[in-house]
Order: structure tokens, then C-alpha cells, then sequence
């Protein structure tokens, strides 16, 4: 009996100190539960990605140019996929096809016309130089050239040659370094053209596996959040989604529009490769205020070569401005503001912002962040004005 009562009281007190660690493992995670302690692993979480994707950012461009342009491109997916039937890798690979052959059309075009100004400059160059150079004289004027010279400084570049390989002898550390650096440019230009053409097969391939599993990463991301906020996530998501939508749609349109203003205004002012700036150009303000940027250094460029006068510069210029006044009065408040709601000016400030953080991937995500930000915003003015009222009742 005494050792049935000992063998019991040694189970209650094992019974308790099991109780007392389980209540103690409960209180443990009951401090996670805080919702400042929730907000604070939120802020560092958040803090831990961005500070990863400052690191990486140079990295990361041609995943973010391939996750926008999927992002762009999946309800063209879904559309072709509803009607047509057919499997979503069948789409998505028709798509990337599709661009390949626009890609590979515009190089053609450029080649083609970059051989048609050669054939123009070449000609013309060859054409001044006969008028100017008048070869008969050449050897004459040389020997001319040469008896103008004073005998001291005759006598000077003659020791000077006669001292060049003794001048070389002693300074070849240096010209051996000039031409070690010289051949070190070269490996690094080629290993840049290298890393380019990979970065651009590795922005098809990364749109195209991103356009193929969208649905089921869509699908992953929505059973990991919390049941509790979920609505409430799906809600904000849904409304930012919504904006940056409207903003690419609007962005497109314009870019469009512009394209065809600039190829319009180019072709009048005669520019060489005016339908290919203009499209580029174009297609650039995507980004907002970029295709000014990307096209209107190389139209100046063959506005001036060959050169017919001041007029083709002067067109070229007015040509851009008269795209960005009708862009920035006219297209983006009608056709982008209206959906979107972000401002102008709170869109370039984006720009220059995740610009300067982030550098060209900032300037890729600087508008959906914006919007993103807008949409939060909204939501906390919201919450904040639910929260008066309820204060306001239960006052009263």
C-alpha cells in the first residue's frame, strides 16, 4: 500500500510538472500574440527583404523586368487560354515566339537601315574629302610643312627618335601596364556582352516559367496566409492589383499613342530609323518619362548625320516636345489618371525615390509601389475613421 501511495504521489507531481511546463510553453507563445510584438517582427521582416533586395538589386533587374512583364502579359494569357482552348504552356510559348520574331524583325530593321546610312555617309565623306584634300598638292604641301619647321626643333625630334628605344627600354613597366589594361577592356567588354545576352535569354525564360505557374503560385501564396486577415489581405491585394492593372493598361495605350506621334514627327523631319526610335521610344514611356530619354539622343544623333541644316534637329525636338505636351495634358490625366488615381507628380517622385534606392529595378517597381502605397494609405485612413465613429457611439 505504501509503495502504491508513494508510486501515486510521484505521478501527481510528475502530472504537474507537466502541467506547469505546458502552461509555461503557453505563455512562451503567448507573448507572440502582442499585436506590437506582431507589429515588430512584421517591420523587420519587411526591413530583412528590402535590405536583401537592396543587396541583390543589380541581380535581381532581369527577374524584375521578367516578373513585370508576366505580370503585363497573364491576362492576355488567361484570355487566349479561356478561348482558345488551349493549354496554358501552349499559350505562353506562342507568346514568347510571337516576341522573338518582333525582336529578331526589329534588329533586321536595324541592321537594314544601318547599312542604308552607311551607303548615304560613306559616300558624302569620300565626296568632301576629294574637294578638300586635292591629293596632287598632297606632297608638296607635306614637304612644305616640313622645311617651315625651325632648325632647333628639327634637331630636337630628330634626338628624339634616334632616343626612342631607349625611351621605351625604361619606361616598359608602364607600357606593358597600358597594354595589360588595354586587353583587360577588351575580356571585360566581352564578358559584359556575354552577361547581357544571358541576362536577356534568362528574362524570356523566367517570364515564360512565371506566365505558366502564376495560378498555382497565386494559389500557394493565398492558403499561407493567416484564415484570421485573410479576407482582409485578399481585399488590399485585390484593390492594388486593380490600380497597377489600370496603370499598365492606361501606360500601354499611351505608349502607343506616342509611338505613333514620334514616328509620325520623325518621318517628317526625314530621320533615319524614325519608325524604330519612334516605336522604342514609344514603347519606353512604360516606364514614365523614359522614351524621352531612350529616343531622343539617337534621333538628334541621325537628324545631324548627314548633316542638311539646322531644320531636322529643330523637328526633332519639337517633335518630342509636342509628344510629352499632349502625353502629360492630354493621354496620361484622360486615360491613366482617371483608373489609377496616382498624380503625376507623386509618379515621378516614386520614380526618383525607388530610383535612387534601388536604382533601374526601383524605377521597374517604383509605380506598383506607389500604388501599393496608396491603396495602404487608404485603408489606414479608413480603419482610422471606423475608429472614430465606434469612439463617437460609445460615447454617446
Amino acid at each position: 500500500m505504501a509503495d502504491d501511495a508513494g508510486d501515486g504521489k510521484r505521478g501527481a507531481d510528475g502530472g504537474r510538472l507537466g502541467l506547469r511546463k505546458l502552461q509555461s510553453g503557453e505563455s512562451m507563445w503567448s507573448v507572440f500574440r502582442n499585436r506590437w510584438v506582431k507589429l515588430v517582427l512584421a517591420l523587420l521582416c519587411v526591413w530583412g527583404v528590402g535590405y536583401l533586395v537592396y543587396a541583390l538589386r543589380s541581380i535581381l533587374v532581369p527577374f524584375g523586368l521578367a516578373v513585370v512583364m508576366a505580370y503585363i502579359l497573364n491576362p492576355v494569357v488567361d484570355l487566349l487560354h479561356a478561348k482558345l482552348r488551349w493549354p496554358r504552356l501552349a499559350v505562353v510559348l506562342a507568346l514568347v515566339g510571337v516576341f522573338t520574331v518582333l525582336l529578331l524583325g526589329a534588329v533586321g530593321l536595324g541592321v537594314y537601315y544601318t547599312v542604308r546610312t552607311v551607303e548615304r555617309v560613306v559616300p558624302a565623306a569620300e565626296k568632301a574629302l576629294k574637294q578638300t584634300a586635292q591629293p596632287a598638292d598632297a606632297g608638296g604641301r607635306v614637304e612644305a610643312a616640313l622645311e617651315s619647321i625651325p632648325n632647333e626643333l628639327r634637331v630636337q625630334i630628330e634626338q628624339a627618335i634616334e632616343q626612342l628605344p631607349e625611351t621605351i627600354r625604361k619606361h616598359f613597366k608602364v607600357i606593358s601596364a597600358s597594354l595589360l589594361k588595354g586587353v583587360g577592356a577588351v575580356f571585360a567588354a566581352l564578358l559584359g556582352f556575354v552577361l547581357a545576352s544571358f541576362s536577356f535569354v534568362l528574362f524570356f525564360v523566367v517570364t515564360a516559367y512565371v506566365l505558366v505557374d502564376l495560378p498555382a503560385l497565386e494559389e500557394g501564396v493565398r492558403d499561407l496566409l493567416p484564415v484570421r486577415y485573410r479576407k482582409t489581405i485578399l481585399r488590399i491585394t485585390a484593390a492594388i492589383d486593380r490600380d497597377v492593372h489600370a496603370f499598365f493598361r492606361g501606360q500601354i495605350l499611351v505608349a502607343l499613342a506616342l509611338g505613333g506621334i514620334y514616328s509620325v514627327g520623325l518621318l517628317i523631319c526625314g530621320v533615319d530609323f524614325a519608325l524604330l526610335i519612334g516605336v522604342i521610344a514609344g514603347l519606353a514611356n512604360i516606364v514614365p518619362y523614359l522614351g524621352i530619354a531612350v529616343g531622343l539622343t539617337p534621333a538628334l544623333l541621325f537628324s545631324l548625320v548627314p548633316y542638311h541644316g539646322p531644320w531636322a534637329p529643330l523637328g526633332v525636338v519639337a517633335t518630342f516636345v509636342i509628344g510629352q505636351t499632349i502625353e502629360g495634358f492630354f493621354l496620361t490625366p484622360r486615360i491613366v489618371g482617371k483608373n489609377v488615381g496616382l498624380h503625376p507628380v507623386v509618379v515621378i517622385l516614386a520614380i526618383m525615390i525607388f530610383g535612387q534606392l534601388l536604382g533601374f529595378l526601383g524605377i521597374i517597381f517604383a509605380v506598383p509601389l506607389a500604388a501599393a502605397a496608396k491603396v495602404l494609405l487608404g485603408e489606414l485612413v479608413r480603419y482610422y475613421k471606423d475608429y472614430q465613429a465606434q469612439m463617437a457611439e460609445a460615447d454617446a
